[in-house]
Order: structure tokens, then C-alpha cells, then sequence
């Protein structure tokens, strides 16, 4: 399992270079991505209800995990600027207190499962759809330790710019959710149907077997040589994760909020949207792949103290999204009713997904702008920025246009999502003006400053 690691600080940076660290995280989030959309499959053919339970589940599973994996997101960046330094045996410090890191957060998450379980009420999910996803949000949330060890591991990999090996075990553990997913949800032999609960145990198992395959692959690097927990490079991790952490945590309840404007208008405005974002999930993963891949050449570049090649990574990076989405939102303008019918979903429901398709196809170059400058300023540490901007836009922009359009103007679905189209304009915009600036390119000086001795000894 040969991996490739980034191209030498003093090598000239071409698109060759972004691509061949994003591609593989590309396939990686697919792999992974792919686990949610093999459920819906499977799911959609029991029906409106099942369907839209999965969507409900999923943001509350999503919300339990927001916090974990933004702080271990820290564990990417130092790793990153380590390795920019030369410093390999602090890149492999930081990936050890990363995983006690993981183990610690997913057994307090975990001890939270039947808490998230019984929160789906509160999102204005109908009795039917409420009672049908609680054993999917209990198994997934108590599979957080499995979780948050591969998130750890898959920081390690990716901050040293070895990208293809989390990409191997997404693509395992995938395979699995595969075989198991019909398994569980519908029952063979001596194993009982399980339903939307079913989905939710092949996507653990799935993760499992990643995990292992993460696992090996990190023994002769980092696993072999175990380090005891550190408050030092802890804290070191949090000064940079914890803003993301807490960040995404309310990126994912502004999220859960929006689909709970959903689930007041109906199962079917809800059930189009957990159709839309499964497409979406897929199509848009290049530029999330491309914004990581530009945060770890980028906080290689800050780490060996060449600002203008960080500059370079992020304008690299941007191009290459923004010709991917732009391709993409011709193909949704060209076949919307082919990228809505896979999923089996009711006329009623296609029609509303290919409404929302049509409104997305004509903002997402800038959703691709807004994900690779927010991936760039996280590689460079300058994380409170885009926690204070992220969560701004999300509740002072998206919610409140959302709740107009979708609500005030009774436009359900198609409303909801014009929020979130108007707030991807207004945060690209913002974004972009803080990159052309010097502040973002220094947020990591103090903190390496402070943190060295620790760190190293």
C-alpha cells in the first residue's frame, strides 16, 4: 500500500501538484460519501418515510461528531507545518495525541446516543419518520469512537501529504457498507430485516474495517512508537481545531435548523432535499478535496516560511474548482430528471429535487470559491476568522432568508435553498477579501513560536 507524499517545499508548484493530493482525498470523500448514498438507495425503496428519516437521523449524527472532527482537523495543520519544518518525529507526536484525542471523544459521544436519539422530535419530524430513525441515530452515534479514530488517522496521512492511503481504506470500508447494506436492511436467511437501522450498522462496520486498514498502514510510522497523552501539544492542536470544532458544530446546527424547516413543510419537501443533497454529496467532492489539499500546501508552505507559494496553492486550487462546478452545473441544467430518478423517490418528490438542482447549478462555482478559500485559510491556522465568518453566515444570512422564502413566502424546499445560495455568495465574497490580505499568512507564527520547545522535546 505505496503511498506518495507531497512534493518538496522547494519544488516549483504546478496544478499537477494540487491534483495529486487532491484526487486521491477526492475518491477518499466518495468512498465515504458513498456510504450515505448506498443507504438512500437501499432505503428509498421502503418508502417516502424511511427515506426522509435518514435525512433527519443524518443531521443529527452529523451534529454529534461536528465538534470532534473540527478539533482533530488541528491534528492536520500542525502535522503539516511540521513537516514543512523537517520535523517528522513532532509530525508524529501530534498524530499520537490526535488518536488519544479521538479515543477520549468517542466515548463521551457515545454515552450520548440515546440523547441524540430522542432528539429527532425536536427537528418537527412526524411521529412515523421520528420513531424510524432513532435506531439509526443510536447505532451511528455510538460507533463515534470508530469514527473519530479514522478521522485522527486520516489527519496524520493527509498533513504529511499522504493522501492515497485514507483513500484505500474509504474505499475498503465502503466495499463492505456495500455487501452488508442489502443484508441488514432487508434481511437474508437467519439475519433479520433491520430497515433504516440496518443502514445505519453497515455504515459502522464499514468504518471499521477502514479503520484496521488505517491502522496497519500507520504501524511502522507512528503506531509502534507510542506516546503518552500531552497537554502541551494538545493544547497545540487546540489553539488551531478547537475554532473549527466549534465551527462546524454550528455549521451542522444551522444545518439541522434548515432541515427542520423542511420537515415542517412536509415529508416530501423533506425527502427532495435528502435526494439533492446525495447528488450533491458526489458531484461536489472534488472541491472539498481541493480545499483540503490546498490547507495542507498550504500550511507546508507557511511552515517552511514561503508565504508566496502558499498564495500560489490557493489560486492553483481555486481555478481547478471552479472549472470542475462549472461543468457540473451544466450537467444539472442538462439531466436533472437523470440525476433525481436513481433514487427510486416519488414524482412528487423528483419534481421538487429538480427545482432545487436548477437553483444550486447556478450558484455552486461560487459554493466552489467559498470551500477552497475556507479550506486554504484553515491550513494556514487562521481558523477563528473562519469560524466567526462561517457561523455568522450561517445564522445571520442563510437561516433568516431561508425562514422568509420557505416559510413567509410558503416556498418550501425551492425556498429554503435560495438561503443557502444567497448565503454562499455573501461568505465567497468575504473569504476571497480576507485572502488578498497578509493576516491569514501569519496566524501560525505565534503558535509555533510558543509551542516548540514542547512540542520537540
Amino acid at each position: 500500500m505505496a503511498s506518495h507524499p507531497t512534493a518538496s517545499s522547494s519544488e516549483p508548484l504546478h496544478h499537477r501538484s494540487v491534483w495529486r493530493l487532491a484526487w486521491p482525498i477526492m475518491v477518499s470523500m466518495l468512498s465515504y460519501s458513498a456510504m450515505s448514498v448506498v443507504d438512500t438507495l437501499f432505503v428509498g425503496q421502503l418508502g417516502t418515510e424511511p427515506l426522509a428519516a435518514v435525512g433527519v437521523a443524518a443531521c443529527l449524527v452529523h451534529l454529534s461528531a461536528a465538534f470532534p472532527n473540527g478539533l482533530l482537523g488541528g491534528v492536520r495543520v500542525r502535522v503539516a507545518h511540521a513537516v514543512g519544518q523537517g520535523r517528522l518525529a513532532t509530525a508524529r507526536r501530534v498524530a499520537w495525541q490526535g488518536l488519544w484525542l479521538a479515543l477520549a471523544m468517542g466515548v463521551v459521544v457515545a454515552a450520548l446516543a440515546p440523547l441524540a436519539a430522542a432528539g429527532l422530535p425536536l427537528l418537527g419530524a412526524s411521529p412515523e419518520v421520528a420513531d424510524l430513525g432513532s435506531d439509526y441515530v443510536l447505532i451511528r452515534v455510538l460507533g463515534a469512537p470508530v469514527l473519530f479514530l479514522s478521522t485522527a488517522l486520516t489527519a496524520w496521512f493527509q498533513g504529511r501529504g499522504q493522501t492515497r492511503v485514507p483513500m484505500v481504506a474509504n474505499v475498503v470500508g465502503n466495499a463492505v457498507n456495500v455487501a452488508l447494506d442489502p443484508l441488514f436492511i432487508f434481511g437474508l436467511g437467519p439475519v433479520p430485516a433491520m430497515g433504516v437501522g440496518g443502514a445505519a450498522l453497515a455504515t459502522v462496520l464499514g468504518m471499521g474495517v477502514g479503520v484496521v486498514v488505517l491502522a496497519v498502514a500507520a504501524w511502522r510510522p507512528v503506531l509502534r512508537r507510542p506516546h503518552g497523552p500531552s497537554g502541551a501539544v494538545v493544547r497545540a492542536v487546540a489553539r488551531v481545531g478547537a475554532p473549527q470544532g466549534v465551527q462546524y458544530t454550528l455549521d451542522v446546527g444551522s444545518f439541522t435548523v434548515f432541515a427542520a424547516l423542511l420537515a415542517h413543510a412536509g415529508d416530501v419537501h423533506l425527502a427532495a432535499h435528502v435526494v439533492v443533497v446525495r447528488i450533491i454529496l458526489v458531484t461536489f467532492l472534488p472541491c472539498l478535496a481541493l480545499g483540503q489539499a490546498a490547507g495542507v500546501l498550504v500550511g507546508q508552505a507557511l511552515g517552511a516560511g514561503r508565504p508566496g507559494r502558499a498564495r500560489r496553492a490557493v489560486r492553483l486550487a481555486a481555478a481547478q474548482g471552479v472549472g470542475i462546478m462549472a461543468v457540473m452545473a451544466v450537467v444539472f441544467v442538462a439531466v436533472p430528471d437523470l440525476l433525481t430518478g436513481v433514487f427510486g423517490a416519488e414524482p412528487a418528490v423528483q419534481a421538487l429535487a429538480r427545482q432545487v438542482l436548477l437553483l444550486y447549478a447556478a450558484v455552486q462555482v461560487f459554493d466552489a470559491l467559498a470551500v477552497v478559500g475556507l479550506g486554504a485559510l484553515g491550513g494556514a491556522g487562521d481558523t477563528r476568522f473562519v469560524l466567526w465568518l462561517s457561523v455568522g453566515m450561517a445564522w445571520l444570512v442563510k437561516l433568516p432568508v431561508a425562514w422568509w422564502l420557505s416559510v413567509g413566502l410558503d416556498m418550501g424546499v425551492v425556498g429554503a435553498w435560495g438561503g443557502l445560495a444567497t448565503e454562499l455568495l455573501c461568505l465567497t465574497a468575504v473569504v476571497w477579501v480576507r485572502l488578498s490580505g497578509r493576516s491569514w499568512l501569519e496566524q501560525l507564527e505565534p503558535e509555533h513560536a510558543e509551542g516548540t520547545p514542547s512540542l520537540a522535546g
